[in-house]
């Protein structure tokens, strides 16, 4: 062990001494690509393990989901297939993508189990700014933080516990928050429902934006903790651990959240058929 502690020591001072050598730029690169795959830094769905996670769900029998920050419905279609026996109710913010979301949806057999929001979930009722960037739609937030050109737009935001209860939804299967860092704002809004215990499962973005929110993975820990079981998104399963500062990695992830009173989709989620004492405690 004593060798091998020399040998960080000297490699730390060497690399150190010439960061500026092409041949350590260029292994400083590899790292960091090296890095950003292990941490799976990656948005396709069909890559990170989203998609995968949606099929090893699918036996729970899923029957209602929220689709929060719906974009184009990339995630939603594939949910939907993914569960054939669920309904959603889906939210964008953004009028031209709300607009393409629902052309998608009307080209489908799925019209009748989606209903369409024009408008975003958010803490409580109200309208607000937010920023639609024309060439990269997917980047709309409710604030100018990118630097491309932007179009402020007046939208409507609606709160979720008022949602659920004018739609008559008894339980939430499955919420899907992707909303460029006004996650915490969404969850916010659905205090009572998620009080009540009446969501089984949250997949949530956390990433770079948390910079600018000041709210950090820890925060999401502390309003979920009690009541979920909290994991990161990986393509061969989710990554269910308890907090530590070190996971403030700023990356954009997706973190699974499980519901503690059903172990069965902690297993499922796992990829197991049911929930052994190791999983459970694995998660704690």
């Amino acid at each position: 062990m004593p060798v091998f502690d020399d040998f960080k020591t000297r490699s730390r001072r060497l690399i150190a001494r010439n960061r500026d050598s092409a041949s350590v730029r260029a292994l400083h690169r590899f790292a960091t690509f090296i890095e950003a795959c292990y941490q799976n830094d990656e948005w396709d769905m069909c890559v990170n393990g989203e998609t995968a996670l949606m099929r090893r769900l699918a036996p729970a029998g899923f029957t209602t989901i929220v689709d929060v920050g719906a974009h184009v419905g990339d995630w939603l279609v594939e949910a939907l297939g993914a569960w054939p026996g669920a309904s959603g109710h889906a939210f964008e913010i953004a009028p031209a993508t709300f607009g393409r979301l629902q052309r998608r949806i009307e080209s489908t057999a799925l019209t009748d189990r989606v209903v369409l929001n024009a408008c975003g979930l958010g803490e409580a009722a109200a309208t607000r700014d937010i920023y639609y960037y024309p060439d990269h739609p997917n980047l709309t937030c409710d604030q100018p933080r990118h630097p491309y050109p932007s179009q402020a737009i007046t939208a409507q935001i609606v709160d979720g516990d008022s949602y659920v209860a004018r739609h008559g939804i008894g339980t939430i299967d499955f919420l899907k928050i992707d909303v460029e860092g006004a996650e915490h704002l969404v969850l916010k809004g659905l205090r009572r429902t998620l009080a009540e215990g009446r969501v089984s499962c949250i997949q949530l973005e956390y990433g770079a934006f948390s910079i600018d929110t000041r709210v950090l993975l820890a925060d999401y820990y502390a309003m979920l903790a009690p009541r979920f079981w909290i994991g990161k998104i990986f393509p061969a399963g989710v990554e269910f651990r308890d907090y530590h500062w070190t996971m403030e990695s700023f990356r954009f992830s997706n973190f699974l959240c499980v519901s503690r009173e059903r172990p069965d989709l902690l297993a499922l989620a796992q990829g197991q058929a049911a929930a052994t004492p190791q999983a459970v405690e694995r998660a704690h």
